[in-house]
């Protein structure tokens, strides 16, 4: 990867993200263990807990995080104890990085010459840094900055890493930046409602998934805004655990609103698929409620397949969502596309299962227009093919690595934060 210098203080800009070939660096952890993470919606303790993770994960560097109000020029930001904030503050590598459209920047800093306050200790001063831009949609931007007392501390594998955690922490942060908003208008009404939607849908969705035995499955699921209108569940069907089902739903719309069906919706849907009726049944049944009960232009879209762990075998309906892909060594890739229409649009559609058989090293991908629709600066989409790219690209892996690589490579092909409420689940037979 080439660099160019770009300030006579040694800042080194890269011009893309390494390829996947890159030596691992220890910030590779930082995606992972920020998914097993709830971040709080409030934007000061949010940013604390992104530098904490970043201090757990390596505690030998300073670390801050600012982000730039765009319409106020407010700078919000948090530091770690051993953060200079006097030390080029507005200058350098930040400045350049809250203009730029690349990755990150990598500095060596020179040695500077620092009048110490009596009283205070003094601090390592640090001789190389990396920025890492934020991109948020809410009218602001911002960096992630890191400080080592040895020069050339950071590598480029190291800001490959550190620019995929900046892309997938970014919808989390975008959802504290738009409740501080909130909060600023003085609604408390809606403040409260808006917490209460979020924490109903935190109970909604699985923080874990089923063990499954022979299989591996893991799921994903990021909201456009605080609160959004997507689902992934898991169904244990019988007492003999060797069924199970899997349900992927997009609601029309997103935030609140989009909430609030689903959690109707989710409700209904369990209470038809446990009375034991056939899949197509409980579709067909759930469109015609969803007719009766909703507004004309509110829908949903749902994929729902029941495994039978026995006999390998998946039946399933496809209501109108995006097909799930079933991606199989040197097969064609398969599109679970059998079913009907969306739910709620036309009083007498009818629904129609489809089975498969799973072989060793099949890998499911259930997905929301929320991957397949994201688009870069082009125009072009992050369509099956290039999911399926992924999903080859790491089929030695664990549906987990699979869940997380889909969302890496979809965020940086789009080159900024996913505008739409994302879900995926991944089904893999070792």
């Amino acid at each position: 990867m080439g660099n160019s210098p770009i300030s006579n203080e040694g800042t080194r800009l890269s011009s893309s993200i390494s390829s996947a070939f890159a030596p691992v660096s220890r910030w590779s952890l930082l995606v992972r263990e920020m998914r097993k993470q709830e971040l709080s919606l409030d934007l000061s303790t949010a940013l604390e807990q992104i530098l904490h993770l970043i201090q757990n994960v390596s505690d030998g560097y300073a670390a801050g995080i600012f982000l730039l109000d765009e319409n106020s020029r407010v700078v919000h930001g948090a530091v770690t104890e051993m953060f200079d904030r006097s030390l080029y503050a507005g200058r350098g590598g930040l400045a350049e990085t809250m203009r730029s459209t690349a990755p990150y920047l990598l500095s060596d800093l020179p040695a500077k010459t620092r009048t110490v306050v009596a009283g205070d200790p003094p601090l390592p001063q640090p001789r190389s840094q990396i920025v890492i831009p934020i991109h948020l949609t809410a009218q602001g931007r911002g960096a992630l900055v890191l400080r080592a007392t040895e020069p050339k501390a950071f590598s480029s594998a190291d800001g490959d890493a550190l620019a995929r955690f900046a892309l997938a922490v970014s919808p989390r942060i975008e959802n504290a930046v738009l409740r501080r908003k909130m909060l600023q208008v003085g609604d408390a009404e809606v403040e409260r409602d808006l917490v209460m939607a979020q924490e109903i849908m935190a109970r909604l969705i699985p923080r874990t998934p089923p063990v499954i035995p022979r299989f591996d499955i893991a799921s994903a699921y990021v909201p456009a805004k605080v609160v959004g209108g997507d689902l992934v569940d898991f169904v244990s069907m019988r007492d003999d655990q060797d069924h199970y089902g899997f349900l992927v739903a997009d609601v029309s719309g997103n935030g609140i609103p989009a909430a609030l069906l689903m959690t109707g919706f989710r409700a209904l849907f369990r209470g038809l698929i446990k009375n034991d009726f056939t899949i197509r049944s409980v579709f067909r049944k759930l469109n015609n409620q969803l007719y009766d009960s909703t507004a004309p232009q509110e829908f949903v879209s749902a994929f729902y397949a029941g495994l039978d762990v026995s006999t390998h075998r998946l039946i399933y309906v496809n209501g109108g969502h995006v097909a799930p892909l079933l991606y199989r060594p040197r097969h064609p890739v398969r599109m679970l596309d059998v079913g009907g229409p969306v739910l709620g649009i036309l009083p007498t559609a009818s629904y129609h299962e489809d089975s498969i058989v799973l072989h060793p090293q099949d890998i499911l991908v259930c997905f929301s227009d929320g991957l397949s629709e994201v688009e870069n600066a082009a125009g072009d989409m992050f369509d099956s093919h290039r999911i399926l790219r992924v999903v080859e690209g790491h089929r030695g892996d664990s549906a987990e690595s699979i869940c997380g690589a889909l969302q890496e490579e979809a965020s940086k092909f789009a080159g900024h934060p996913l505008r739409d409420d994302l879900s995926i689940m991944v089904l893999k037979f070792p």
